[in-house]
């Protein structure tokens, strides 16, 4: 018989009670130079503009655009402490976020494939990242950055077990 009981809110686990994992020391490395590049672009569209344009008007676009350079450069260095991850038995949690904090939850049964990405730089580190699609939209994927490769294998190889263990505890259910 079908029954649908009422959930008491004191009852629902708090994920904020969770230990969250910071990521490698070295992820720092790859967000400095990120933000390095940013910085550089910046500059650089600066100086075009400083020649190109002879008006007075030139100062006003050259300081807006050093600012949203400096700023997009200093976002990334302050925000990379934010980002941590946990994995629990059914799901997994990932967080970040300066000012905008945003914790996505995905269950593995919603989990479609799972890939380790690397960049050339992260590479160079020993890191990857560990990219989770889910069955729903974009917005829901999960990506992990600043994990040693060695990490990234290991979660991947535990999450491809646990897909298939409950894959199969469903196809059992039926």
């Amino acid at each position: 018989m079908f029954e649908n009981t009422l959930v008491e809110l004191d009852e629902i686990p708090q994920y904020q009670e969770i230990t969250f994992s910071g990521l490698h020391n070295n992820y720092k490395k790859i967000v400095v130079l990120n933000s390095l590049i940013t910085l550089l672009l910046g500059v650089g569209i600066c100086i075009v503009l400083f020649f190109l344009i002879d008006e007075i008007e030139k100062l006003f676009a050259i300081i807006s655009i050093l600012v949203i350079s400096a700023l997009l450069a200093l976002l990334p260095l302050i925000s990379y402490k934010k980002k941590k991850y946990a994995f629990r038995k059914h799901d997994v949690l990932f967080k970040k976020g300066l000012i905008f904090k945003t914790t996505h939850i995905s269950p593995y049964i919603r989990l479609q494939h799972v890939v380790i990405k690397q960049g050339w730089y992260a590479k160079k580190l020993g890191l990857a990242t560990l990219v989770m699609y889910t069955a729903a939209n974009n917005f829901s994927d999960i990506s992990i950055p600043g994990l040693t490769l060695e990490e990234a294998e290991r979660w991947k190889f535990f999450l491809m077990n646990r897909i298939q263990e409950l894959n199969d505890e469903s196809e059992n259910q039926l």
